[in-house]
């Protein structure tokens, strides 16, 4: 097959923001077909989806779980959308550098914590070989991805991307944190970078997102103050 350009899916809860993606997807543009986003439900006090029209070279959908698993629902639905023989499943928390682009190539994974087939922040492969599976994305019977990822694995070699990225990981669920009036839990230090990176990005910011980011790195420099005794 040439090299065919893949559409990119992603979930994206529609009470958060990744400037920092944004700015991503914006520079490699080129790379890809489509960009397909499917807005899914978080709690959070501010709904971002009418900025991220505006702000995102995406085609944007609303999802409704309707009491079914929400990734499984998003993630069908973007397919739904999609028009391209190649896709690319990732996440927002995802980040790569020139080192990655080599290794790119169907079917190329990077496995959540290095090893299980369960939530993978980048994965991409030929729609054909999508449609030989179920196209269940849920969590039973272990977790998002994994039925999927299992299926695609019998069917197909996985190849493992060595390095040239970052996965941050729980951005999102910071985020949540963050907008119910509470603190990161997991790494809070490497949430905050991850707030400056964004606020540093080269895209419009929503001045809510701005201010809460603003915020919480203001508290955890208040946290890193030496205590007098």
């Amino acid at each position: 097959m040439p090299n065919v350009k893949p559409d990119v899916i992603v979930s994206w809860p529609r009470t958060c923001d990744y400037p920092s993606w944004r700015e991503f997807i914006w520079r490699e543009r080129e790379r890809s077909a489509k960009v397909i986003v499917v807005f899914t439900e978080l709690a959070g006090p501010t709904d971002y989806r009418d900025f991220l029209r505006e702000n995102l070279p995406a085609e944007c959908y609303d999802s409704d779980p309707g009491g079914r698993d929400w990734r499984d629902v998003a993630v069908n639905l973007a397919l739904d959308h999609s028009t391209s023989e190649r896709v690319w499943f990732t996440e927002q928390d995802f980040e790569v550098t020139e080192a990655f682009w080599p290794q790119f190539t169907p079917t190329a994974v990077v496995p959540e914590d290095g090893s299980r087939l369960a939530h993978p922040c980048c994965l991409l492969t030929e729609r054909t070989l999508i449609e030989r599976t179920s196209r269940y994305f849920g969590t039973p019977p272990v977790d998002h991805f994994w039925l999927f990822g299992n299926e695609l694995g019998e069917l197909t070699p996985l190849t493992p991307i060595e390095g040239g990225y970052r996965h941050w990981q729980a951005i999102s669920e910071g985020q949540m944190l963050i907008g119910q009036g509470e603190r990161p839990k997991f790494h809070p230090d490497q949430f905050h970078d991850w707030l400056r990176q964004s606020l540093s990005a080269d895209v419009p910011l929503h001045p809510e997102w701005a201010r809460r980011a603003r915020a919480e790195l203001e508290r955890g420099a208040h946290d890193a103050l030496p205590v007098r005794g």
